[in-house]
């Protein structure tokens, strides 16, 4: 049998993007900068550590885990990305790579990420690993063509890296990672909310019953926002606030929650400017999260 025919089993190439690029494109490389960012985040607040290689162990499987989720994300929403314009170039519904091809793929990077970890690290630390995956890939997914609460769901599983960072590190209960989980638990409302209503049209399209979606004028949209945010202080300045942190995180932290919630704020009663707002709140969360992460980090050591 020739390579050509053979192909097919495994996911023939349909179009002229190189593989490597196709198969980095399945495993959305930002968000999963996110994922590997916090759990290394979470992996430096627990302590020392084991050494390079044991760093380096840590940084694969974590980045591995969380390109496997992501890509059996891409692989799961195929047909619906085919409907919607911020997803249509993606490489499923281009045709870039078959289905079975992306299921191998997202199969492979998940397992691997979940053994790695096993063997390198800690059993806990491939438990969270594995609990991710489900969440997200098989969860999450799913749920967001049937409920509207999908989104507060699939935050659970956003939230797991730091924590999966500690057990790594042999401390899964350091107070630092369970801080950023919080954080980052909450943090990821306004986020999705926001890009959900910059895209909502896209939702509605590929009859997705998300609240942006769902929400006609947005106020549902922006009250979950600013509800969402006012937690996420809450999250954030606790801590510093019981003495668990120091004075840098708590300095940074203070400056950026300030800064989300006057965003959320505005996206929830400047109506008539809802969708500029909502875009500001987008990037306010963006720029929002690193230099916590950083101060957190940097306040630990």
């Amino acid at each position: 049998m020739s390579s050509a025919t053979a192909l097919p089993a495994v996911g023939r190439l349909t179009s002229s993007m190189p593989l490597a690029k196709t198969l980095l494109t399945l495993t959305k490389p930002r968000l999963a900068t996110f994922s590997i960012l916090s759990g290394m985040a979470g992996y430096g607040v627990a302590g020392p550590g084991g050494g390079w290689i044991h760093t380096l162990a840590t940084l694969g499987g974590i980045a591995l885990s969380a390109g496997g989720a992501l890509s059996l994300n891409q692989w799961w929403e195929r047909k619906t990305d085919a409907l919607m314009h911020r997803t249509a170039s993606r490489p499923l519904p281009r045709g870039d790579i078959s289905p079975a091809g992306a299921l191998a793929w997202s199969t492979m990077l998940s397992v691997g990420g979940v053994v790695g970890l096993a063997l390198t690290t800690t059993p806990r630390a491939a438990v969270l690993a594995a609990t991710t995956i489900v969440l997200y890939g098989l969860v999450y997914t799913p749920l967001k063509r049937r409920t509207r609460w999908a989104t507060e769901i699939g935050s659970l599983s956003g939230a797991l890296p730091p924590l999966l960072g500690a057990a790594a590190a042999g401390n899964a209960m350091a107070t630092s990672a369970w801080v950023l989980a919080g954080v980052i638990l909450f943090w990821q409302m306004p986020h999705f909310f926001a890009i959900g209503w910059m895209h909502r049209d896209d939702y509605r399209t590929a009859g997705f019953p998300l609240l942006p979606a769902i929400d006609q004028n947005g106020t549902r949209t922006a009250a979950w926002s600013f509800a969402h945010t006012v937690l996420l202080a809450v999250a954030s300045l606790a801590p510093w606030a019981l003495g668990w942190v120091g004075p840098i995180y708590g300095v940074v932290a203070l400056l950026g929650a300030a800064a989300m919630v006057w965003a959320s704020w505005r996206f929830l009663v400047c109506k008539d400017e809802r969708d500029r707002h909502g875009r500001r709140l987008f990037f306010t969360t963006i720029l929002y999260l690193p230099p916590v992460m950083t101060a957190l980090v940097i306040d630990r050591w």
